[in-house]
């Protein structure tokens, strides 16, 4: 329709579209919504589902200045060092991004038993996915409940703004503090 006109105007100045002379003139006044875009080859719905694509582009944010730490059961333990694949795809920072985001994620503790599942790593590409420019670091926290709970209080150590966790344990108790919430 060569009647739309797209383009940038303050929020702060909305009321005056509704005053003369431009009120002559326009009928309606919708927000644009940007392309959906996203870190990497691997892209996620939740950054979709939860609209934070919005947030990045109508506040210009994209969490920089924070650093997410993810407790889970290890990082890159999969033969083939697979965490390197993820950071040239550019579904995680480090040297090798393609879109600059060289800051490799802060390995606090990886699992140190074998081979797990690298479920930490797939929780931190979704983190790099709806805040791409957050500093990212990972510790396990499978090894025991006492281990976590240590975990968490070196993950604040490390700087840690946000920490998020996929883990829980049998035995903590339902109706009172365990050694994790302590």
């Amino acid at each position: 329709n060569p009647l739309i006109i797209t383009g940038r105007y303050p929020i702060a100045n909305l009321d005056n579209l509704s005053n003369p002379p431009a009120s002559n003139y326009i009928n309606y006044v919708r927000p644009v919504y940007p392309s959906i875009t996203n870190s990497g080859v691997t892209v996620t719905q939740g950054d979709l589902a939860q609209r934070s694509n919005d947030v990045r582009d109508g506040f210009g944010v994209d969490g920089s200045g924070v650093k997410v730490c993810v407790l889970s059961d290890s990082y890159n333990t999969i033969l083939g060092d697979p965490a390197n694949t993820d950071i040239v795809n550019g579904d995680l920072p480090g040297s090798g991004n393609p879109d600059n985001r060289t800051t490799a994620v802060d390995i606090i503790k990886e699992f140190p038993y074998g081979t797990r599942s690298d479920e930490g790593r797939a929780m931190l590409q979704l983190v790099h996915d709806i805040a791409p420019g957050a500093t990212l670091g990972f510790r396990t926290g499978t090894i025991s409940e006492g281990d976590m709970a240590e975990g968490i209080i070196q993950c604040a150590q490390s700087g840690c703004d946000v920490i998020a966790d996929d883990i829980s344990w049998v035995t903590s108790p339902f109706f009172q503090d365990g050694v994790l919430a302590k």
